[in-house]
Parts: structure tokens; sequence; C-alpha cells
């Protein structure tokens, strides 16, 4: 992975899968992690932390050793990454073989701030392999900003 780059966001709404009882649709955030060029991929569902409201922006990241890059979606424009309820399904691409851990950040899309109003990371971390597309269900809690 590629020091220094912390994360880029898609700016579009427009997945028509999981709509919930609000009208909103599940965000399905899938992509390659930014900087990877390994062959591994995690995917699951992540439960987000309570208060977060629906209709903020929320963004994958996967981390290992104090450093975490986004996951840039595959169809950067027509990517769902606004909140609805607190699930959020994902699958970062392009891992190489190691330890990570996955975190979110949820900013507020009509603020012209790039400061995170939400930021945290799942419970535990995971080990993954070279060639290996590992299943993984997280729960993030909030972390410190």
């Amino acid at each position: 992975l590629v020091p220094g780059v912390v994360l880029v966001f898609s700016t579009a709404c427009g997945s028509d899968g999981g709509k919930s009882s609000s009208g909103c649709s599940v965000p399905e955030i899938d992509g390659k992690v930014f900087g990877g060029m390994g062959t591994a991929t995690v995917t699951g569902t992540g439960t987000l932390p309570d208060g977060i409201a629906d209709g903020l922006e929320v963004g994958i990241l996967v981390g290992s050793g104090g450093e975490s890059f986004g996951v840039i979606p595959d169809n950067i424009l027509g990517t769902n990454d606004r909140v609805c309820g607190k699930t959020v399904r994902y699958t970062a691409k392009t891992l190489s073989a190691g330890t990570y851990r996955l975190s979110f950040d949820v900013f507020d899309p009509n603020s012209d701030s790039n400061q995170a109003l939400y930021q945290g990371e799942a419970d535990s971390d995971f080990t993954i392999a070279d060639g290996q597309t590992l299943m993984l269900d997280a729960t993030f809690h909030l972390t410190s900003q």
C-alpha cells in the first residue's frame, strides 16, 4: 500500500438494493484499496454505531501499521455511499497478505468541510493470505477524532 493517502470518497448515490422502510438503500462500497497491489479480498457487512444519521456519506478504510487507506469504489459515480440505518456492505480488493483492521469515516455530503463527523474502527484485526477471499462481518465502534 502507498503511504500518505488516507481516503478518497465517491459523491454519488444510486444503488437499488436493500431498501429500508424510509426508502433509502443500504450503502455498498465495492472497490480496490487505494494503492493496493495484492490479490486478496475482504468482503462482508459492517454494523455502524448508533446515532449516525441517514444520508451522510460513509467510507470504508483498511488499515495496518498505523496507516489506513480508503476503498475506492469500482463504479465511483454510481456507488451508493449514503448511510441508511446501521448496515454497510463492503468489498475491499487488492489487499496484500497481512493483518489489517477495518475502519470507517462519515462526512456530511452537503458541507464543504473535509472534517469527518464520525470515525471508528472494527472491534478486531483480520489476517488474510494472497489470493484469499475472506468473508468478514464487522462491528464498528466510534474512536476519538
